[in-house]
Formats: C-alpha cells, structure tokens, sequence
C-alpha cells in the first residue's frame, strides 16, 4: 500500500508540471504556426519604418540617422544598409539606388504590415500588407530576426542582407 501511494504522489506531482515553458504561439492565416514573441520585432520595426516613410518632405527617403538610432536594428543591419546606399552612389551619383532597399521596391503599403509566417530555425518572417487590396498579391516582404543581446533585433529586410533566393517574389 505505502509503493501505490507514493507511486499516486510521484504520478500527481509529474502531471502537476506538465509546463514546457514556450512562448504563444498564434496560427497564420496560412496555418502554420507563428512565434509571435520572437517575430514581433519585425513587423513593430517594418510598421515604424512605414510611419516614418509618412512624412510630406522628401528627405526621410534615405534617412541614415533614422536608421543609425534605431534599437531594433542590428550593428550588421545598419553596416550592410550603408553599404547598399555608398555603393550605389558610387555606381550612379545622380540617381543613386532606384529603390527603397529595405522595401526591395519603389513603392510600400502605406497603410502598414501585418504576420504572414515565420520560421523560427532561419529567423525568417514574412509580412504581408495589411490592406490587402492595396498591392496585388499582398505585398510579402521579408525580414530576419536574429537574438543578441538578450533581445530579439532585425537583422535583415527588403535587400538588406536577405538572400536573393529568399526575398518575396513579385
């Protein structure tokens, strides 16, 4: 009788801390599933830049200070974003790049993004527009979360430092 009880408590105790202690996780409109802890950093960064791109002067397009003082970002992020701008002033001093690199386009939802996926081995999240009928096919843009730091920051989105194989196709 004493081996049943304690084998009760032992049962108990065990099913009492069935805890995993992982993150929310939310179903993309795609049914996959979505660490929204780790890839909200993306679409918070993307849905600022989106508000900061607002603005009714032209001066903001290439804003490096905007980019140099933003928390969200990696060291890499902004090194590699100042490269992409040099090189291509460098190549063509009057036009320099014909796009916004982090879009990987000329043109943006203006009205902001919203979670498509996210893959939590490569760090990849996929937004899309979050009014749809805005651009045809919804807009996918890629970003890359990455953790330093003790912190989830964006490593990657549009042209910047996101391979050509996994930009979002258009």
């Amino acid at each position: 009788m004493k081996y049943i009880l304690i084998l009760i408590i032992t049962l108990l105790l065990v099913s009492c801390n069935t805890s995993n202690g992982s993150k929310p996780k939310v179903a993309s409109s795609y049914g996959t599933q979505i660490d929204t802890a780790n890839s909200s950093v993306a679409v918070t960064f993307i849905n600022d830049y989106t508000k900061h791109l607002k603005k009714d002067d032209e001066s903001h397009i290439y804003d490096t200070n905007w980019i140099d003082c933003n928390p969200l970002l990696t060291k890499h992020f902004k090194e590699a974003y100042h490269s992409l701008l040099d090189s291509a002033t460098k190549a063509d001093p009057e036009l320099g790049l014909d796009c916004n690199p982090i879009f990987d386009a000329q043109d943006y939802p203006d009205r902001g993004f919203s979670l498509s996926s996210y893959d939590s081995a490569s760090g990849y999240v996929t937004v899309v527009a979050t009014d749809r009928h805005e651009f045809a096919g919804g807009f996918p843009l890629v970003l890359k979360v990455v953790y330093q730091n003790s912190t989830w920051l964006v490593d990657g989105a549009g042209m910047i430092n996101i391979p050509e194989d996994k930009r979002a196709k258009r």
